[in-house]
Protein backbone atom coordinates (compact mmCIF):
# COMPACT_ATOMS: atom_id res chain seq x y z
CA UNK A 1 0.00 0.00 0.00
CA UNK A 2 1.51 3.21 -1.06
CA UNK A 3 1.88 6.50 1.45
CA UNK A 4 -1.02 8.20 -0.41
CA UNK A 5 -3.61 4.89 -0.03
CA UNK A 6 -2.43 4.51 3.44
CA UNK A 7 -3.18 8.32 3.87
CA UNK A 8 -6.70 8.37 2.37
CA UNK A 9 -7.32 5.68 5.19
CA UNK A 10 -7.16 8.53 8.07
CA UNK A 11 -9.99 10.42 9.39
CA UNK A 12 -9.11 13.36 11.79
CA UNK A 13 -12.34 13.27 14.55
CA UNK A 14 -12.20 16.45 16.68
CA UNK A 15 -14.89 15.99 19.12
CA UNK A 16 -15.94 17.95 22.37
CA UNK A 17 -18.79 18.31 25.14
CA UNK A 18 -19.82 21.08 27.55
CA UNK A 19 -22.49 21.10 30.12
CA UNK A 20 -23.85 23.81 32.21
CA UNK A 21 -24.36 23.55 36.08
CA UNK A 22 -27.98 23.39 35.07
CA UNK A 23 -27.38 19.53 33.11
CA UNK A 24 -28.03 21.36 30.12
CA UNK A 25 -25.43 20.01 27.44
CA UNK A 26 -24.47 20.27 24.01
CA UNK A 27 -21.64 18.27 21.89
CA UNK A 28 -19.87 19.03 18.16
CA UNK A 29 -17.82 16.29 16.14
CA UNK A 30 -15.57 17.62 13.52
CA UNK A 31 -14.56 14.82 10.84
CA UNK A 32 -11.88 15.62 8.43
CA UNK A 33 -9.86 13.28 6.01
CA UNK A 34 -7.91 14.33 2.88
CA UNK A 35 -8.91 12.15 -0.27
CA UNK A 36 -6.46 12.71 -3.76
CA UNK A 37 -4.93 15.83 -2.19
CA UNK A 38 -8.51 17.48 -1.53
CA UNK A 39 -10.04 17.92 2.14
CA UNK A 40 -12.98 17.42 3.48
CA UNK A 41 -14.88 17.71 6.61
CA UNK A 42 -18.24 16.68 8.00
CA UNK A 43 -19.50 18.69 10.94
CA UNK A 44 -22.45 16.65 13.32
CA UNK A 45 -23.83 18.37 16.72
CA UNK A 46 -26.38 17.90 19.18
CA UNK A 47 -27.63 18.65 22.35
CA UNK A 48 -30.01 17.03 26.22
CA UNK A 49 -30.79 17.75 28.96
CA UNK A 50 -29.26 16.19 32.55
CA UNK A 51 -26.35 15.22 31.19
CA UNK A 52 -22.41 15.97 31.71
CA UNK A 53 -19.33 17.21 29.86
CA UNK A 54 -18.08 13.27 29.51
CA UNK A 55 -21.52 12.28 28.35
CA UNK A 56 -21.25 15.08 25.73
CA UNK A 57 -17.97 13.65 24.48
CA UNK A 58 -18.90 10.64 24.24
CA UNK A 59 -21.87 11.05 22.37
CA UNK A 60 -19.93 13.20 20.05
CA UNK A 61 -17.61 10.23 19.71
CA UNK A 62 -20.21 7.90 19.21
CA UNK A 63 -22.12 10.40 16.26
CA UNK A 64 -18.81 11.03 14.78
CA UNK A 65 -18.15 7.24 14.42
CA UNK A 66 -21.92 6.24 13.45
CA UNK A 67 -21.14 8.81 10.17
CA UNK A 68 -17.86 6.86 9.08
CA UNK A 69 -19.10 5.03 6.04
CA UNK A 70 -15.86 2.91 5.43
CA UNK A 71 -13.15 1.03 7.70
CA UNK A 72 -10.73 3.75 8.19
CA UNK A 73 -7.27 4.66 10.29
CA UNK A 74 -9.05 6.95 13.28
CA UNK A 75 -7.36 9.94 14.98
CA UNK A 76 -9.84 11.36 17.71
CA UNK A 77 -8.60 14.24 19.17
CA UNK A 78 -10.67 15.41 22.84
CA UNK A 79 -9.23 18.02 25.50
CA UNK A 80 -11.28 15.75 27.89
CA UNK A 81 -8.37 13.46 29.86
CA UNK A 82 -10.81 11.41 31.54
CA UNK A 83 -12.18 10.06 27.95
CA UNK A 84 -9.00 10.03 26.45
CA UNK A 85 -7.61 8.00 29.35
CA UNK A 86 -10.99 5.80 29.54
CA UNK A 87 -10.60 4.79 25.17
CA UNK A 88 -6.75 4.04 25.34
CA UNK A 89 -6.79 1.65 28.19
CA UNK A 90 -9.65 1.54 30.46
CA UNK A 91 -12.37 0.59 28.05
CA UNK A 92 -10.90 -2.70 27.57
CA UNK A 93 -10.17 -3.04 31.28
CA UNK A 94 -14.28 -2.33 31.94
CA UNK A 95 -15.62 -4.75 28.93
CA UNK A 96 -13.14 -7.53 30.29
CA UNK A 97 -15.48 -6.91 33.66
CA UNK A 98 -18.48 -6.25 32.20
CA UNK A 99 -18.34 -2.24 32.14
CA UNK A 100 -17.33 -2.19 35.82
CA UNK A 101 -14.77 -0.28 37.89
CA UNK A 102 -12.51 -2.47 39.58
CA UNK A 103 -14.25 -2.20 42.82
CA UNK A 104 -16.85 -4.11 41.04
CA UNK A 105 -19.62 -0.55 40.55
CA UNK A 106 -21.18 0.66 37.88
CA UNK A 107 -19.12 2.39 35.33
CA UNK A 108 -20.61 5.87 34.79
CA UNK A 109 -21.75 6.29 31.30
CA UNK A 110 -21.80 2.84 30.61
CA UNK A 111 -24.39 2.73 27.75
CA UNK A 112 -22.21 4.89 25.49
CA UNK A 113 -19.04 3.48 26.38
CA UNK A 114 -19.80 -0.06 24.93
CA UNK A 115 -21.40 1.52 21.90
CA UNK A 116 -17.98 3.38 21.62
CA UNK A 117 -16.55 0.38 21.89
CA UNK A 118 -18.53 -1.61 19.52
CA UNK A 119 -18.46 0.87 16.74
CA UNK A 120 -14.56 1.15 17.45
CA UNK A 121 -14.35 -2.85 16.35
CA UNK A 122 -16.63 -1.64 13.23
CA UNK A 123 -15.19 1.21 11.88
CA UNK A 124 -11.48 1.24 12.24
CA UNK A 125 -8.90 -0.97 11.05
CA UNK A 126 -7.11 0.84 14.02
CA UNK A 127 -7.50 4.28 16.15
CA UNK A 128 -5.32 6.62 18.42
CA UNK A 129 -6.44 8.98 20.79
CA UNK A 130 -4.98 12.32 21.37
CA UNK A 131 -5.53 14.29 24.52
CA UNK A 132 -5.07 17.76 23.15
CA UNK A 133 -5.16 20.95 25.36
CA UNK A 134 -5.16 23.08 23.84
CA UNK A 135 -5.83 21.77 19.88
CA UNK A 136 -2.73 21.87 17.80
CA UNK A 137 -5.14 23.26 15.38
CA UNK A 138 -6.43 26.37 16.75
CA UNK A 139 -9.25 26.55 14.00
CA UNK A 140 -10.84 22.94 14.58
CA UNK A 141 -11.09 23.50 18.56
CA UNK A 142 -12.57 26.81 18.29
CA UNK A 143 -15.17 25.32 15.66
CA UNK A 144 -16.45 22.61 17.69
CA UNK A 145 -16.25 24.19 21.10
CA UNK A 146 -18.35 27.00 19.21
CA UNK A 147 -20.48 24.46 17.92
CA UNK A 148 -21.07 22.66 20.95
CA UNK A 149 -22.32 25.80 22.77
CA UNK A 150 -24.56 26.92 20.14
CA UNK A 151 -26.23 23.30 21.05
CA UNK A 152 -26.29 23.59 24.42
CA UNK A 153 -28.31 27.22 23.91
CA UNK A 154 -30.54 25.12 21.94
CA UNK A 155 -31.19 22.97 24.86
CA UNK A 156 -32.14 25.37 27.10
CA UNK A 157 -34.42 27.52 24.53
CA UNK A 158 -36.05 24.18 24.32
CA UNK A 159 -36.88 23.44 28.38
CA UNK A 160 -38.20 27.35 28.13
CA UNK A 161 -40.74 27.09 25.52
CA UNK A 162 -41.74 23.46 27.53
CA UNK A 163 -41.51 25.31 30.80
CA UNK A 164 -44.03 28.12 29.30
CA UNK A 165 -46.80 26.33 27.58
Amino acid sequence: MSKKEFDQLRIDMYVTGTADKDGNGGYATMLYSVISGTPYKKNIGGYAIDTTVTRMTLKAIVEGLRNIKNRSIIHIHTNIPNVSAGLNKNMFIWEKKEWRRKDGGFLKHADLWQEVFQLLQEKTISYKVHYEKPYPNQENQLYTIHKSSEYVMKAKKELYEVAIS
